[in-house]
């Protein structure tokens, strides 16, 4: 007959399955958890058991649940959520998936929630705490320090709003975990990390934007393979559109032929305009108005057309995912890698051109602003520099006016 033990008034009972000591604490009176104590000796048993159980009764008066979840589960189960959350916003209607986590969204989770998997290991979800953080940023910090081999687009040296966006990963998973009570009443953390310097992509300047549109033409015609020609002709109205809407390169990969209306503006000129779902929430962009040209040219290419195709799509008919490489080596064919000051152009310097042109045609910065889904403040901090100082002043000295007399 198997040893057996009554604790701590009954509430603790040791016993011993195939020669090893187990415990079973009484949670509720009519609810347990058993543990293995993993020892065959007695005299251990009792003060590992001892342990267990006032370890217990403190997540008990503190409410924490006492079936311990660690970072990972969390991580595993919060993954779960938003890529049922994309699965839902896939077969619901474009309004409606809106609010749903995109595609893209759900890539950069995963990508991060693996630091996240390493950094924690087996550390319960309670232990990732103010302190937890702060170490984070400085282990992702070096992360890629002595390793072999870089995975591809990731940098020895993460910039400050790449670690920033990691970190907001990290604590928001720790507020789904709160949320559910797997945290008890322990506060959430509050360490935050702030970049010590906004890094502002480089917009293309009014000549090098000219020898872009030059120069992609000429890409276009100097191939005759039928698969590179239609990469570059995808390129082409890709680049353009950006350039010419403002649009953020996901929310184009996202754009569906449905989201294209053909409209005629208040001088009676053609355009289109596009309803985006967005980084921050749906709107509805107008861009210049030779992106109708480009349109009609997709449209007149492609003939009918399913409404929920792509806009932009891969040769054999896939969505675009990331034409950044295909940028690169244009940009580095038409000697457009770097602006005069040496940084490096990317397909977001795009948008960059497009806030600075919009500002250099005197467009309301409010009217810039929706229009890109941004907030006016970010307008100010990353393109106001892009006004020149006759626009500065033209604006800040108004309309003449023949009553304004001064005394």
């Amino acid at each position: 007959m198997d040893a057996k033990r009554a604790l701590e008034d009954g509430k603790l009972v040791l016993f011993k399955r195939a020669g090893i000591w187990q415990a079973r604490i009484a949670v509720t009176d009519r609810r347990y958890i058993y543990r293995s104590l993993k020892t065959s000796d007695e005299t251990k048993a009792i003060s590992a058991g001892r342990k267990l159980f006032y370890q217990t009764e403190i997540k008990i008066e503190q409410g924490l649940p006492v079936h311990l979840r660690t970072f990972l589960q969390v991580i595993d189960e919060y993954v779960e959520m938003r890529e049922s959350d994309n699965a839902q916003g896939r077969s619901t209607n474009r309004s409606a998936s809106s609010k749903h986590t995109s595609d893209a969204m759900l890539r950069q989770i995963k990508r991060v929630a693996e630091f996240w998997r390493e950094f924690a290991g087996n550390r319960s979800v309670e232990a990732i705490d103010d302190r937890a953080l702060r170490d984070f940023v400085a282990w992702r910090r070096r992360y890629y320090h002595g390793k072999s081999d870089l995975p591809r687009n990731a940098k020895l040296n993460p910039a400050d709003k790449t670690l920033q966006w990691d970190l907001t990963l990290g604590k928001t998973i720790i507020r789904y975990a709160h949320e559910r009570g797997y945290r008890g009443h322990k506060p959430l953390p509050t360490f935050s990390f702030t970049p010590k310097q906004k890094r502002v992509r480089p917009a293309f300047t009014i000549n090098d934007f000219n020898v872009l549109k030059d120069k992609i033409e000429t890409y276009v015609a100097s191939t005759e393979d039928r698969d590179k020609l239609a990469m570059r002709v995808l390129l082409h109205d890709y680049v353009l559109t950006l350039a010419l809407s403002g649009l953020r390169p996901g929310e184009a990969n996202n754009l569906r032929m449905r989201d294209v209306e053909f409209l005629t503006d208040s001088d009676q000129r053609a355009n289109v305009q596009f309803h985006v779902r967005g980084k921050t929430d749906a709107r509805t962009v107008v861009p210049h108005i030779d992106v109708h040209e480009l349109i009609d040219a997709i449209v007149a290419r492609r003939g009918v057309c399913d409404p929920d195709s792509h806009l932009f799509a891969m040769p054999r008919g896939g969505p675009v995912r990331d034409l950044s490489e295909q940028f690169k080596a244009f940009l580095d064919y038409a000697g457009l890698l770097r602006n005069s000051s040496g940084e490096k152009y990317t397909l977001y310097s795009l948008r960059h051109f497009y806030a600075a042109r919009a500002i250099h045609r005197d467009i309301d910065i409010y009217t810039i602003a929706r229009n890109m889904g941004t907030s006016v403040q970010m307008i100010e901090q990353y393109y106001g520099r892009s006004a020149t100082p006759q626009s500065r002043a033209r604006k800040l000295g108004g309309e003449r006016s023949m009553n304004a007399i001064m005394a």
